[in-house]
């Protein structure tokens, strides 16, 4: 990962943390009705959590909230890419995303657009037992607002909270366009 900077001037990240207690998010893991669809890499992963010995029917949660609107049209102008999409995970404590990629049906329309690329914004203030991990960086107690850029943006990835509060990351994926 590549850092790019801190973001917090040009987003109130305190003021989008408050909006999200407003929003319904989208439960994840632990066999969610919608978590499970008909992309065989979603079933292939879930198996591989459980060879590894994960609970998936309790063990495996986080929420998944939409980003809003002016939040992404910021962020990416501040990273200089088209905006392809944004949205915000939540572990709560006590749960794990285990290892794993991000698995989207929209791959092939992406790649004929140009190169996805990914960042991830740390939306907490540092605290304790929040860890985000990709491949073998391991991301702890990073500033409230600091952005990185993944090297691919399918890597493997994953976060714990053993905190005491929820952990938030923005994931945003842009597009270099073809020249």
């Amino acid at each position: 990962m590549t850092f790019i900077g801190n973001c917090s001037n040009i987003i109130d990240i305190p003021e989008l943390l408050t909006l999200l207690e407003k929003q319904e998010p989208r439960a994840r893991g632990n066999n969610q009705p919608d978590d499970i669809h008909d992309n065989p890499k979603v079933n292939e992963l879930k198996q591989t959590w459980e060879d590894a010995g994960y609970d998936t029917e309790n063990g495996v949660w986080w929420l998944d909230y939409s980003a809003p609107t002016d939040i992404a049209e910021k962020f990416s102008k501040f990273v200089g890419v088209k905006l392809l999409g944004g949205w915000i995970t939540c572990v709560p404590p006590g749960f794990c995303v285990p290892w794993h990629y991000d698995i989207t049906d929209d791959e092939l329309d992406y790649l004929k657009m140009g190169q996805p690329v990914r960042y991830t914004c740390h939306l907490n203030e540092p605290s304790f037992g929040q860890a985000f991990m990709l491949e073998n960086h391991v991301f702890y107690n990073e500033a409230q607002g600091n952005v990185y850029q993944w090297n691919d943006w399918q890597q493997w990835h994953g976060g714990i909270n053993m905190g005491l509060e929820s952990k938030f990351l923005y994931n945003f994926l842009g597009i270099i366009p073809h020249e």
